[in-house]
């Protein structure tokens, strides 16, 4: 693969990753207005953009096996990680099915439905997680789809493996694009703190 291609799958890569960082701002916020809607709208967006990065970097497909080896070996990344998953990589497929399958297979039993809070403090402790089609635990930080769990902490921290690899690769293949707002050249964990920093206000 030229590095013109390979530039294009790992700019795409860093877009997806940046998705994933605004959305996690727009859960927290969501998480402390106890917005249902903006809380199960932040997560599936994290988990889309989640999805498309393990397709992307370990092809499900064999047409894109030789392709996803070569992002690999370009970034750094082994064949065996938490984000070569086929739970996350399918999260999303075939949703009208998946739906069908799952009502099926939950028909006449006690199920949960688009559940926000503490799970294991609730009159829903012992549901078990195959009956659960959407919810998020706050206290154990799972979310929970079509009877799919993710601990989140897990997810974040697969990712950020990824992610630093992907910036550096970044940086390496457009290091214009990582200036500072006076134009200067900006290593990846210095943009890191930069955006961590907070703004200061005009006096």
């Amino acid at each position: 693969m030229d590095l013109n291609k390979l530039g294009l799958h790992i700019h795409e890569l860093r877009n997806q990753f940046n998705y994933i960082e605004g959305n996690i701002g727009i859960l927290n916020q969501a998480l402390e207005k106890s917005s249902n809607v903006g809380v199960f709208m932040a997560l599936q967006s994290i988990f889309l953009s989640t999805m498309q990065i393990s397709r992307i970097v370990w092809a499900p497909r064999k047409k894109g096996k030789n392709r996803a080896e070569e992002i690999r070996k370009f970034l750094g990344i082994p064949e065996e990680h938490p984000l070569n998953n086929k739970d996350i990589q399918t999260l999303f497929d075939n949703c009208d099915e998946a739906n069908e399958e799952w009502i099926k297979k939950t028909a006449g039993q006690y199920i949960l439905y688009d559940y926000i809070g503490d799970l294991g403090e609730s009159q829903h402790k012992d549901v078990e997680i195959d009956k659960i089609f959407r919810s998020f635990d706050t206290k154990g930080k799972i979310y929970v789809y079509r009877g799919v769990g993710f601990q989140m902490d897990s997810v974040m921290t697969a990712l950020k493996s990824v992610s630093d690899a992907v910036n550096k690769a970044h940086y390496h293949l457009f290091p214009e694009q990582w200036k500072d707002s006076e134009g200067n050249a900006q290593a990846p964990a210095e943009a890191d703190k930069a955006a961590s920093k907070p703004s200061k206000k005009n006096k």
